[in-house]
């Protein structure tokens, strides 16, 4: 699993990649750059690969600025999908007043931006290449049930793998398979239209290329990534092939 160790444990400590200046805290030291996620050599041959900013945002239960303002980690999952386009202004500005200063400011200045929640989590991708870029973010419930297990979301081989595998690491694996999935038909704009269980993504690696079904029987090549940021999520990201962009994690904070 791709990681960076700042990442991992969610640095309370901003972590400034790329936040231009003026978005700084006064007075506040400038942590060592957080280096972007490394790409091998086949992902960017011959092309400059063009980076799009994530900010990476743990919702815990502190505090909100002002009564009533603040986002709750079970209010994560609401904001999936949105986008600046289809959050409404009222609700924008709430959003942006109880996120953190430096995400905020990067989401007022971004002529686009879109959401990725699932609960304690919020991610935000900013930028215009974002539109080109599917994302996933899931917890991991350990020791869930089945019914809550999305197994119908599969492949055959998928779930031999997941029934091979301990009990401990089942749910794991099926949410990693799901994010891939979900990050790729998002990739392709397709969202839901096409059954995930008829899209391979469970390749062992933390990337490999996933076929998405396409118009007249054609498949679409994407490139699915995870990245670790803690035990207790998934996230994936999926670009279609070949275009060159790389998700350059901005910022993170407690």
């Amino acid at each position: 699993m791709e990681t960076n160790a700042a990442l991992l444990q969610l640095c309370p400590e901003p972590l400034d990649l790329g936040v231009p200046e003026h978005w700084q805290h006064p007075g506040r030291a400038r942590p060592a750059p957080l280096a972007a996620a490394p790409a091998p050599a086949h992902d960017r041959p011959d092309i400059l690969s063009t980076p799009v900013p994530l900010f990476v945002v743990p919702v815990g239960s502190t505090p909100a600025r002002e009564p009533g303002t603040g986002l709750s980690p079970d209010g994560c999952p609401d904001l999936n999908g949105h986008s600046r386009s289809t959050l409404g202004g009222a609700a924008r500005s709430r959003l942006l007043g109880c996120l953190p200063d430096r995400v905020s400011a990067a989401m007022a200045a971004a002529t686009h931006w879109e959401l990725y929640g699932t609960r304690g989590l919020l991610i935000v991708a900013c930028g215009e290449d974002a539109r080109r870029m599917g994302f996933s973010v899931e917890s991991v419930r350990s020791g869930a049930s089945l019914p809550y297990t999305p197994y119908e979301v599969l492949t055959d081989q998928e779930s031999r793998t997941v029934a091979g595998r301990p009990a401990a690491e089942r749910e794991r694996l099926v949410t990693r398979f799901w994010v891939r999935k979900d990050a790729a038909l998002q990739a392709v704009g397709g969202g839901l239209s096409f059954a995930p269980e008829r899209i391979e993504a469970g390749f062992p690696a933390d990337r490999g290329t996933v076929l998405v079904p396409g118009p007249q029987g054609l498949e679409v090549p994407v490139l699915v990534r995870n990245f670790a940021f803690a035990p207790s999520y998934e996230f994936a990201v999926a670009t279609p092939e070949p275009v060159a962009l790389t998700p350059y994690f901005a910022y993170s904070v407690m």
